[in-house]
C-alpha cells in the first residue's frame, strides 16, 4: 500500500499543479471571452441603435410621402368634381341654346304671318302701281322697263342718254 501511497503523492501533486495552472488559464480565457462578448454586445447595441434610427427616419419619410399623396389625391378629387360640374353646366347650356334656337325657328313663321296680317291695308294707289309693274314685267314689249340687249349694265349714264334720245 505504501507503493500506492508513494505513487499517489506525486500524482496528486501533478494534478494539483495542473489544476492550479488551468484555473489561471481558464480565468484568463474567461476574462478574455467576457471582454470579447462585451465588445460584441456594444457593437450590436450600436448597430441596433443605428438601425432603429434609420427605421424611424424611413417611417417619417413614408409618412410625409403619404401626406403628399393624400394632398395630391384631394386636389385631383376636387379637380374631378370641378370638371364634372363644368360638364353638367355645359350640357345644360347646350340644351338651353338648342331649345332657344328651336323656339326661334318655330316662332319665325308665326311672327312673319303676324307681320303680314297686321300690316295696314294697302291704298289703292299702291295696289294699282303694283299691278302696272307686274303687267309690264309680263308683257312682251314692256313700256316701263327698256330691255335692250346692247346696253351694258355698267354704263347706266349711257342708257339714260339713249332713253332720252328715243323719247
Amino acid at each position: 500500500m505504501r507503493t500506492n501511497h508513494i505513487l499517489l503523492i506525486p500524482l496528486a501533486t501533478i494534478v494539483m499543479l495542473t489544476t492550479v495552472g488551468c484555473e489561471e488559464d481558464e480565468n484568463r480565457r474567461l476574462a478574455d471571452m467576457s471582454e470579447r462578448h462585451e465588445k460584441r454586445q456594444a457593437e450590436q447595441n450600436r448597430d441596433t441603435a443605428e438601425l432603429h434610427r434609420k427605421v424611424v427616419e424611413l417611417q417619417r419619410d413614408v409618412q410625409s410621402e403619404r401626406a403628399s399623396i393624400g394632398q395630391q389625391r384631394d386636389r385631383l378629387e376636387s379637380e374631378r368634381h370641378a370638371i364634372a360640374s363644368q360638364r353638367r353646366w355645359d350640357s345644360l347650356v347646350a340644351a338651353a341654346i338648342t331649345n332657344v334656337g328651336l323656339l326661334l325657328a318655330c316662332s319665325l313663321p308665326l311672327v312673319l304671318a303676324w307681320l303680314l296680317l297686321a300690316r295696314p291695308p294697302a291704298t289703292g294707289d299702291e295696289q294699282a302701281l303694283v299691278e302696272i309693274m307686274l303687267d309690264d314685267l309680263t308683257a312682251k314689249q314692256p313700256l316701263l322697263l327698256n330691255r335692250s340687249d346692247n346696253i351694258s349694265p355698267r354704263r347706266l349714264t349711257d342708257s339714260a342718254e339713249v332713253s332720252d334720245d328715243s323719247a
